[in-house]
């Protein structure tokens, strides 16, 4: 009987323990993040724009980041 217990316990612990690790991924996942390098700005900017107006991010930047620019996005 105590095994089953020890079992069924573990069962929810688990349960628990892989939620929570999901909040805590997308409360990870807010905020500012390299996404992709691009050989030039204006690549660089209308990949940022074709997600912005998708709706896909919030924000994005364009930075040299040498040898190319890197896209950076605010999701």
């Amino acid at each position: 009987m105590a095994a089953a217990f020890l079992t069924a316990g573990g069962a929810f612990l688990s349960a628990a323990s892989a939620e929570a690790g999901s909040t805590r991924q997308s409360h990870a996942a807010a905020g500012w993040s390299p996404y992709k390098n691009y050989a030039t700005h204006a690549a660089c900017q209308r990949e940022g724009g074709e997600l912005l107006n998708a709706g896909i991010i919030q924000d994005y930047d364009c930075s040299w980041d040498s040898p190319y620019w890197l896209l950076s996005v605010y999701r």
